[in-house]
């Protein structure tokens, strides 16, 4: 069986930075996978429905990577990988603590007490940036919000 990914992006970046463990309480690193814009047909059942298309995003709930880009996270971000969350009850593409292999999930991450929930746009600017190797597809949610336009800026997009 060959799986359908249903968003698809025509670059991305991964962006990180440091939290700090919910369970051990150690620094730890974490990643997001950014897209300066996206085409979603995960809606798209006949031929009267559009495809979701928006601007720079991170992406959410990942359930599947294209190979290139699987390949590409596991060499720069080990930590981000599969995982199950009895919180969200799904298995996704989530950052593990180094120290103790917790699920740092994306509520946490992501949320408004998380490492990429920016108010300045000089928070965003500190964070490292790493280019993709070219496009991206995936299942996954997209999240947009004004600070991912900044990214876009960084990347000279």
């Amino acid at each position: 069986m060959t799986l359908t990914l249903t968003l698809a992006a025509p670059s991305y970046a991964l962006l990180q930075a440091d939290t700090t463990c919910w369970k051990c309480g150690e620094s730890t690193r974490v990643a997001t996978i950014w897209v300066p814009s996206f085409t979603d047909t995960s809606d798209v059942e006949g031929p009267e429905d559009e495809p979701e298309i928006g601007g720079a995003a991170t992406l959410r709930h990942i359930e599947d990577l294209d190979d290139n880009v699987t390949d590409h996270v596991r060499e720069v971000a080990t930590w981000l990988k599969p995982g199950h969350s009895e919180t969200a009850e799904a298995t996704y593409w989530a950052n593990h603590c180094p120290h103790c292999d917790a699920l740092q999930g994306d509520h946490f991450v992501m949320g408004v007490h998380g490492p990429f929930f920016f108010q300045h746009r000089a928070e965003a600017d500190a964070l490292e940036l790493i280019p993709g190797r070219g496009p991206l597809t995936a299942n996954a949610s997209a999240s947009q919000s004004e600070w991912m336009d900044w990214i876009a800026l960084r990347l000279g997009l």
